[in-house]
């Protein structure tokens, strides 16, 4: 730690603002080529069925095969295989040039699964595969290619299991589902985000000063948008379990970089207090502040790292799709604590000093002087 008592952080802020731009240049060529291949800008992000809307099949396939993990693995292996398949994905092109009149690429037919569960129990055990319709771009306003393509991929289900497990009883369904989390939603998520940043800017504002609560507030911006591109490139599923990483975020990465400024605050008194008419060396007090509550930022970000990543690593895919998120803005928040927020501070507290210092001295030039009367 010695050696980074003299570390001039604030003082190299065009250094770190390299990552931050690097990884949205990166997003932005990972949703351009996601939205190309698929001929679909919607397509640009992993949008879940949550927003997107999507299908359900379901496939009764009982406990006995379900809590078996050689028959399990070996019945989805099928299924998906089905779901997936470019033969029903051909059909649906097919199908929509010669009796919609409709062109729509293949790869836009294919289906992508979503979700992946078990429900109920005993005999009645059936696996869930949750997967996306085919997009409103191509598709009708009823639904017509994805009623379709749903329609195909029962009846080769049902054909299969009729012919290789006919006294097994295994039934087979398929169901249209709309957007289960509406534009109110999000609507109401954004609105609990802003929210929250104005109510955090206030309490900053208040307890400790203007450029500290404007510096704080960028730097939740910057954690947010960093674990919104990151999700991007790793094409990770955005779904309701986002929506709560994303409030989770917003709720936790201020708590470093409060940290940083109530130290800054510390030191600016103690400043102060040696010498009252010295100007006090703003660079300085944020390096030293830094330095002395880095150990504490690297403890608190290892220990909620720690428990996240396990979620991440043993959790079910539901699970981690929240959890990576989750991760990207921890790491993003740890980032922004540390060498954005108080790099921006002193940016501005520096600009705002010297502004203050011209006009002193614009005002003492303009004092006008008394000449003592002579008689």
């Amino acid at each position: 730690m010695r050696k980074l008592q003299n570390a001039k952080i604030v003082e190299k802020h065009g250094i770190w603002a390299i990552a931050p731009v690097v990884i949205f240049i990166v997003a932005v060529i990972v949703f351009t080529s996601f939205a190309i291949i698929n001929n679909d800008v919607s397509k640009g992000m992993n949008i879940g069925i949550d927003f997107a809307g999507g299908s359900i099949l379901t496939v009764e396939l009982g406990s006995d095969i379900l809590n078996n993990s050689e028959e399990y693995n070996k019945h989805y292996s099928y299924i998906e295989e089905v779901l997936t398949s470019e033969e029903i994905a051909q059909q649906i092109v097919d199908y929509a040039k010669e009796e919609m009149n409709i062109e729509i690429p293949l790869s836009a037919a294919v289906a992508s699964i979503s979700y992946v569960q078990t429900s109920g129990s005993d005999t009645e055990m059936s696996l869930l595969i949750k997967y996306d319709n085919i997009s409103s771009t191509f598709d009708t306003k009823n639904n017509d290619l994805t009623t379709q393509r749903n329609k195909i991929i029962e009846s080769q289900i049902k054909d299969y299991y009729e012919v290789n497990y006919q006294d097994a009883g295994i039934t087979v369904s398929t169901s249209y589902i709309g957007a289960t989390a509406s534009a109110s939603l999000i609507k109401t998520a954004l609105l609990a985000v802003a929210i929250t940043m104005v109510l955090i800017l206030i309490y900053i504002m208040i307890r400790f000063e203007v450029w500290s609560g404007i510096a704080a507030i960028v730097g939740l911006i910057h954690d947010v948008a960093m674990m919104t591109f990151l999700v991007i490139i790793f094409h990770i599923q955005v779904n309701s379990a986002f929506i709560a990483a994303l409030i989770t975020i917003v709720s936790y990465s201020i708590n470093n970089t409060i940290v940083v400024f109530d130290r800054v605050r510390e030191n600016n008194k103690k400043e102060a207090a040696i010498d009252k008419s010295a100007t006090l060396d703003n660079n300085k007090i944020v390096n030293e502040s830094i330095v002395q509550t880095l150990v504490r930022s690297i403890n608190s970000t290892i220990t909620t790292m720690v428990a996240i990543t396990l979620f991440a690593i043993i959790g079910t895919a539901s699970v981690r799709e929240f959890a990576l998120p989750v991760i990207f803005g921890l790491l993003a928040g740890f980032y922004s604590s540390l060498v954005i927020a108080p790099s921006l501070y002193c940016l501005m507290k520096n600009a705002a000093d010297k502004r203050k210092a011209i006009k002193k001295n614009i005002v003492k030039k303009e004092k006008p002087k008394y000449a003592g009367a002579k008689n």
